[in-house]
């Protein structure tokens, strides 16, 4: 071997023990921001309104009363706080009529041609889930817009369930919907 062979050895194995400490070094971000998922955690809305308020054709906000807010089952779930969510993506929606339940009466949720529902925190509001098109079968799942982050509603505290409705045809009674919606919340870890 002569000493030009030798020389150019050297450097090949400094990059390659160069390469090996970034590649490792690359790695331990993860090690100082541990987090930790919590799925099924649970919202649930409750909307009402008259089928005389309704036209077909075109989505309409349904009015929903009371707010949400996800701060008790992270306590429950291991002392967390809203302070330390680090992501908050919908994993599942579903919805169900409550009311009229009439057995017999025909009235289910083929009623609705398409619904969108979205969550709202003050001035903030983003669409999580829709679905066109419904059978009779309920609770009915919603279509989830999947990786959508909405961290910045859940975390601020109260928030609330915001339903567009667009209806195939309507009875003139009171309607009475639910839609339980589950998230899967990412939190800073131990």
């Amino acid at each position: 071997m002569t000493a030009q062979t030798r020389l150019l050895r050297v450097p090949r194995c400094f990059v390659a023990v160069a390469v090996l400490c970034v590649a490792t070094l690359a790695g331990c971000d993860s090690a100082t921001s541990d987090t930790v998922v919590l799925s099924d955690i649970r919202a649930a809305f409750s909307f009402e309104f008259e089928g005389s308020d309704l036209v077909t054709g075109r989505l309409q906000d349904v009015s929903g009363e009371q707010s949400a807010s996800l701060e008790s089952q992270l306590a429950d779930r291991g002392g967390f706080t809203l302070d330390e969510i680090v992501s908050t993506r919908v994993s599942s929606a579903t919805i169900e009529l409550v009311q009229p339940t009439v057995v017999g009466s025909g009235i289910d949720l083929r009623f609705m041609r398409e619904v969108v529902l979205q969550l709202r925190a003050g001035a903030t509001t983003r669409e999580v889930a829709s679905r066109i098109g419904f059978t009779s079968e309920e609770p009915a799942n919603l279509n989830v817009i999947q990786e959508r982050d909405v961290s910045g509603i859940v975390g601020s505290g109260s928030f609330e369930g915001v339903l567009q409705l667009d209806p195939v045809s309507l009875t003139n009674t009171s309607y009475v919907i639910e839609v339980v919606v589950r998230f899967t919340v990412e939190v800073e870890g131990v």
